[in-house]
């Protein structure tokens, strides 16, 4: 099916168009975030104390988001403007997911899979360099975030078991960033 315009979007446009919906992918993760905060409270299944740092979370993340996606909808702003919120977007993901990964318990935690979000905004600058450099910063604050998280907790694993997790979802995290390049690169030649 058709787009309703056929014009083809400059790269700028395309960078402010991405921006804008990444702020309003943003908005969504932010409220199942509350939604789960809201269903841990009502269960019980947190600490006092984590709550409020869940909630701290759920507002800093709200918070950029907005700024972001407001800042996103200024009008012919250079290319090079709507890059600097995206890369705004991939650091505020990053954050995200390494708070999360540090209060889910380190390397028990399920919250590795958020890193992947850095990777895929990275992906909408549809530079090969921007994605893989999303994947090192990701993977380096997955590390560190775990490591972090074992060396204040290390009764809760073992060394082996943190090595070989860290380093199953740092590989995955490159495989990921290897994947959207595929596609990245599929879709530029697509458009030549």
């Amino acid at each position: 099916m058709p787009n309703k315009s056929s014009k083809k979007l400059s790269y700028s446009e395309w960078l402010q168009l991405s921006a804008i919906r990444t702020g309003r992918a943003f908005f969504i993760l932010t409220l199942v975030y509350v939604v789960t905060i809201v269903l841990y409270d009502a269960f019980a299944l947190v600490t006092p104390d984590m709550l409020q740092i869940r909630w701290l979370v759920a507002a800093t993340l709200a918070t950029g988001s907005a700024l972001l996606w407001y800042s996103a909808r200024r009008k012919r702003a250079p290319a090079k403007y709507y890059a600097r919120l995206l890369y705004g977007y991939i650091l505020l993901a990053l954050l995200f997911a390494s708070v999360n990964v540090y209060i889910g318990r380190g390397m028990a935690s399920k919250a590795v899979a958020l890193y992947v979000l850095a990777i895929l905004v990275a992906g909408l600058l549809l530079r090969r360099a921007a994605i893989y450099m999303a994947a090192i910063i990701a993977t380096a604050a997955y590390v560190l975030t775990a490591m972090t998280y074992a060396i204040n907790n290390p009764s809760e694993g073992y060394k082996i078991e943190l090595y070989g997790e860290v380093g199953f979802y740092s590989g995955l995290l490159f495989i990921t960033a290897a994947l959207i390049w595929d596609i990245v690169r599929s879709k530029n030649a697509d458009d030549s």
